[in-house]
């Protein structure tokens, strides 16, 4: 009879214990599904010339997280934050700050100096012409990028 008491004791504080613990804590999901994630910028097609470059061998990456995008030439160095939007079949890019943590971020006021990751305004509106869990096209009706997930 002891016994029973001691472990009814020990469940119900090993239950309350749990129950506080996972109360305590949120699960946070950015509601953008297969998006998230690391992207290698595999290919850019130049629509007007049907003109292609491969960029698989190049270190060109767009990594996407809640509602920031982090875009990356790791060659060089570049490497900017911006906003993005996703809704239906279309992704819109906009607010471009070049990504400095030491010395603050500083808004990109030339678009000139997106345009080797494949972004060519700063207020950009892709659609979304192929979308999975591993592929992505895009094109801004200039340019065609091809993305794969890492």
């Amino acid at each position: 009879m002891k016994r029973n008491i001691i472990l009814s004791v020990a469940f119900c504080a090993v239950t309350a214990i749990s129950m506080a613990t996972f109360t305590a804590c949120t699960i946070e999901t950015s509601g953008n599904g297969d998006l998230d994630g690391f992207w290698h910028l595999t290919q850019i097609d130049t629509l007007s010339t049907g003109g292609s470059a491969d960029k698989s061998e190049e270190l060109l990456f767009w990594a996407v997280q809640a509602d920031l995008l982090n875009v990356v030439d790791r060659r060089i160095g570049s490497d900017y934050l911006m906003r993005f939007d996703k809704s239906g079949t279309t992704l819109r890019v906009y607010e471009p700050y070049g990504n400095d943590r030491m010395s603050g971020d500083i808004k990109v006021e030339d678009p000139l100096e997106l345009a080797p990751l494949g972004i060519n305004a700063l207020d950009e509106t892709f659609t979304i012409e192929n979308f999975s869990s591993s592929k992505m096209t895009l094109n801004d009706g200039f340019l065609r990028l091809s993305f794969v997930k890492m």
